[in-house]
């Protein structure tokens, strides 16, 4: 009796830790705390992505963010904006570097419906000037992130058209702390056929927070994932704390290194549902 007492409370402090998250804190990024995070501006109106310095040349962010409205497009490149250095809209940083894209390689396995393979490589028609003191390519982590692991996303804040915060609304660079996870919880909390994936992070907030696919996350100052989706735990209405799942860089180390190199641009009128 005592034994299935104990392994009782063992698996009620398993289930009570897998939900113990350390409070959300939405905070300005600061100079010097991400110099790896840069901003990928489409012709989609007032969309700013994210995206992460790989090297001079290269910018990772997620397929969504380089395709139109339909989802069945990528933009033409000469249509794309990277901006690196600058943690703010206004005033310009002397720092900030601006560059147009010359290629966008987008994982030809990307399922709009499914996020699977959520993934994409820009490369500049004009490399990034490094060193420099406000970019830098990010490390990449290449090990296993354990469950309850503190990290922090990187975001940007959006204004929403309304004044609220009179001097506070323009758009700047932002991190907020998430804890990982227990993916199978995750998935369980789903309850689709969409399961999610052993190459995705799962990770929980306690307050809601507006963040898009592209949006990376860094744990232990290396970056780990960028972000792909976020769901709701069932039975949970929009403002409450919802899933981020976001794709594991290190799964696709082979797929961007072979981008780094690549000759050949993106088929023409490649999209992810025809392909």
């Amino acid at each position: 009796m005592a034994k299935c007492t104990f392994l009782l409370l063992l698996v009620i402090g398993a289930l009570v830790g897998s939900r113990a998250q350390t409070p959300t804190l939405l905070r300005d990024a600061i100079w010097g705390e991400f110099p790896s995070v840069v901003q990928v501006k489409t012709p989609r109106e007032n969309q700013f992505c994210l995206g992460t310095v790989l090297n001079q040349n290269h910018v990772l962010t997620s397929a969504f963010c380089v395709l139109r409205y339909d989802r069945m497009r990528v933009f033409p490149a000469r249509l794309v904006r990277v901006v690196g250095g600058d943690i703010n809209v206004t005033p310009v940083a002397y720092t900030r570097q601006t560059r147009t894209a010359q290629h966008i390689f987008v994982h030809e396995n990307y399922r709009p419906h499914t996020f699977e393979n959520n993934i994409a490589v820009i490369r500049l028609a004009e490399p990034f000037h490094l060193p420099s003191n406000a970019i830098e390519p990010a490390p990449i982590r290449m090990r296993i992130v354990p469950d309850t692991q503190l990290c922090d996303v990187v975001t940007w804040y959006r204004p929403a058209g309304v004044d609220v915060n009179p001097g506070q609304e323009i758009p700047r660079q932002q991190a907020f702390n998430v804890n990982i996870r227990n993916r199978d919880a995750c998935a369980a909390e789903r309850r689709t056929e969409d399961s999610v994936q052993e190459s995705a992070l799962c990770t929980y907030t306690t307050i809601p927070m507006n963040v898009v696919q592209g949006d990376p996350m860094f744990c232990d100052g290396e970056l780990t994932s960028i972000q792909s989706f976020t769901f709701l735990p069932p039975g949970q209405q929009p403002q409450a704390q919802p899933n981020l799942v976001s794709t594991q860089v290190r799964f696709y180390i082979h797929w961007i290194n072979t981008q780094l190199t690549r000759t050949q641009p993106m088929p023409e009128g490649w999209n992810p549902v025809e392909f």
